[in-house]
């Protein structure tokens, strides 16, 4: 199984050097710059039709004083989502 990572690890600036990993602006980041407006974001959001949008399905659950997994029972803090069921790491195929 592998180590979780931060997302930090994936964000990058325009320039793909890593930028500001604190979620700030990078120097030179602003609509300017980057040929967004509002009025950009307001077209392209404002066409969604909500029936057509699927929702978010969790990947994985955890808790400090575990859970039973849905496959062998085994209390574990961490599960994951395997067809239909939460998991722990030994009943979910990787």
């Amino acid at each position: 199984m592998p180590d979780d990572r931060s997302l930090d690890e994936f964000a990058t600036d325009s320039t793909g050097d890593g930028g500001d990993a604190e979620g700030g602006t990078v120097e030179g980041d602003d609509a300017a710059d980057t040929g967004v407006t509002d009025a950009d974001e307001s077209e392209s959001t404002s066409n969604v039709d909500v029936t057509d949008v699927t929702p978010a399905v969790p990947t994985a659950t955890w808790t400090t004083d575990g859970t039973p997994c849905d496959r062998c029972g085994e209390s574990v803090a961490r599960r994951w989502f395997d067809d239909d069921a939460f998991v722990c790491a030994d009943c979910k195929e990787w």
